[in-house]
C-alpha cells in the first residue's frame, strides 16, 4: 500500500469514465497536502510508472488527461476501452486501440511501419451510428423503435421518447425502450 493509494481507491469506486478534481479535493482524498511541485510542474502529473502518485492512478486504469494550474484542477480518464491485435505472420502484426481522451474517443491503428490516430466526440460517433443504421434507431426524436443506448442518447442532448407511452427518457429505465 503506497502513500497515494487512497487516490487509487477513490478512482476505483468512481463510476464515470472521467473525473475533474481540484487539488484541494485530492488532498482531502489523500489526507495530506500535495507537494509544492504538484502546484507548479506538469511533470508531477505525468503518466509515468516512475512516479508513485502516477502508479496510484495508472495502477487502477486511469490517466491524467489535463492539468490546469490556474484553477488548480486535474482531469483524469479511464483511457483504455478496447485493444485488438491481429497477427498475419511474424512481421505483419496490426493493432487497433480505442481509448477515451479528454471526452473524445480516440482510435489508433498501428502496424509494423506506422500508425494512424483519429479522435471523435461521442456526439459524432452516435450521429454516425444513427445515420449508418437507421433500421436500428428509427425516428429517434419522436418514435425510437430500438433498445440501444437510450440513456446515452438523452445525455447527448437527443430527445428520446418512449413511443408506446409518450414519456420522455430522463435517465430512468423504461420497459418499452
Amino acid at each position: 500500500m503506497g502513500k497515494y493509494s487512497t487516490l487509487g481507491d477513490y478512482l476505483i469506486k468512481h463510476s464515470g469514465v472521467s473525473v475533474d478534481l481540484t487539488f484541494q479535493e485530492i488532498e482531502r482524498i489523500l489526507g495530506f497536502f500535495l507537494p509544492a511541485s504538484a502546484y507548479q510542474h506538469r511533470a508531477w502529473w505525468a503518466n509515468t510508472e516512475s512516479h508513485p502518485q502516477a502508479r496510484a492512478w495508472m495502477g487502477v486504469g486511469w490517466k491524467v488527461t489535463s492539468v490546469d494550474f490556474t484553477s488548480r484542477q486535474v482531469s483524469l480518464a479511464r483511457p483504455l476501452v478496447l485493444f485488438v491485435q491481429r497477427g498475419q505472420g511474424r512481421n505483419k502484426a496490426i493493432s487497433f486501440t480505442v481509448s477515451m481522451e479528454n471526452g473524445d474517443l480516440v482510435f489508433m491503428l498501428s502496424g509494423q511501419t506506422g500508425s494512424a490516430t483519429i479522435a471523435y466526440s461521442w456526439q459524432h460517433v452516435i450521429q454516425t451510428l444513427i445515420k449508418d443504421n437507421p433500421h436500428l434507431f428509427g425516428n429517434i426524436t419522436t418514435e425510437p423503435d430500438h433498445h440501444v443506448f437510450p440513456d446515452m442518447l438523452a445525455k447527448l442532448g437527443y430527445t428520446v421518447i418512449n413511443w408506446e407511452t409518450g414519456e420522455s427518457w430522463k435517465g430512468k429505465e423504461y420497459n418499452g425502450i
